[in-house]
């Protein structure tokens, strides 16, 4: 993940945390995480994962995101590895539904 500007304002959400990487990851990498398997997504803690707790402030107390992402799960807190490992499923998800390679009959 390469996002461009240093962002002073992290996305205050998990929708808007998922559009933004959406936004700034090439396409390649887009398609490489609509292949994998939901099984395979753990394996992206050290390298994605990493990228949204540093670039999303999920470290830096960003309140507002890792509050989406326990409400998400129906919990009151969430520790960031946790939070991060949402976001990438929930990035998955989305990507799922728009770059899967699909038979046109």
């Amino acid at each position: 993940m390469n996002i461009d500007d240093k962002r002073t304002r992290y996305p205050k959400s998990v929708e808007e945390a998922v559009d933004l990487l959406i936004e700034n990851l090439s396409i390649r990498e887009k398609y490489k995480i609509a292949k994998m398997s939901q099984n395979d997504l753990p394996g992206l803690h050290f390298s994605l994962g990493l990228g949204i707790r540093n670039e999303f402030g999920l470290w830096a107390g960003n309140k507002d995101l890792l509050e989406s992402c326990a409400s998400l799960v129906g919990q009151e807190i969430i520790h960031p590895d946790d939070a991060s490992a949402l976001i990438i499923k929930e990035l998955w998800k989305k990507l799922q539904e728009t770059h899967t390679l699909r038979v046109v009959k």
